[in-house]
């Protein structure tokens, strides 16, 4: 996982680098977006119950592409974090999570020019944590993962009257990769401080861990600045060495591109 970590973090590094200089690009778009909305999560590592509540999202996403390509490249920020809680103890659990992609797709052409339809990959990373404020057997639960994602984005601009408008679809889901997990009844003291590996590196497909992530916004004009907003849906979902996980994520966004 380590090793998984560094390559991401060089991927980052080098990414960054080459999208510094704005001029090489027929089209660099960034997008800012907050977002707040409901959220549904179980982690039977920390509780049997589901706790649920409300939840806190910033995004920031860059989109560059060649005069002389098909080619356009995503790079994604995306923090988000909760307090929820059980029907017993309101706001007992306290969730953060940083997700970060980097990825490429190949756009297809259409006859009409306000149609816009990308296909592609992601490599997709998440690090956070959960803490469970009513345990004081094993109160915390890492999240680490990093997975491949086929994507697709589709585009469709039109206007009303004379403004400009846009609507974007955006959906990827894990086909494979790599995620932390503790194994049933396994302390972190026992994996970190003994030394006990116990399948704690775990495989995440379509089988072990379906999961989805889409975003639908709608682009609009006003005072020489272009708005958006929209829905973020978020399906995180793993079984492994007998414990089970869900998170899933429901939000109004909203923000500006430039």
């Amino acid at each position: 996982m380590l090793t998984m970590a560094l390559g991401l973090l060089v991927s980052i590094v080098a990414y960054s680098q080459a999208t510094t200089d704005s001029t090489r690009y027929q089209s660099l778009e960034r997008v800012r977006l907050f977002g707040i909305g409901h959220t549904d999560i179980l982690d039977t590592y920390l509780s049997q119950e589901k706790s649920t509540g409300t939840e806190l999202h910033y995004l920031s996403q860059t989109f560059s592409r060649h005069a002389d390509s098909k080619i356009t490249r995503e790079m994604t920020h995306h923090l988000f974090a909760s307090s929820t809680g059980t029907r017993g103890n309101n706001n007992s659990l306290l969730t953060a999570i940083y997700g970060f992609r980097l990825g490429c797709y190949y756009n297809l052409d259409f006859s009409s020019p306000s149609i816009n339809l990308m296909i592609g990959g992601l490599m997709d990373g998440t690090l956070g944590g959960a803490y469970n404020t009513r345990n004081s057997n094993n109160p915390a639960q890492a999240r680490i993962a990093l997975t491949i994602d086929p994507a697709a984005r589709l585009c469709w601009g039109f206007r009303i009257a004379r403004f400009p408008m846009k609507l974007n679809y955006a959906v990827s889901l894990p086909l494979i990769g790599a995620a932390f997990s503790p194994n049933y009844g396994q302390s972190y003291y026992e994996i970190f401080s003994k030394g006990n590996y116990d399948h704690n590196i775990v495989l995440v497909s379509p089988f072990s861990g379906p999961q989805l992530h889409q975003m639908l916004t709608f682009d609009f004009s006003l005072f020489k600045t272009t708005f958006s907003f929209g829905y973020l849906g978020d399906i995180r979902q793993l079984k492994a060495n007998s414990l089970k996980y869900h998170h899933y994520s429901n939000a109004v966004v909203f923000g500006w591109k430039f």
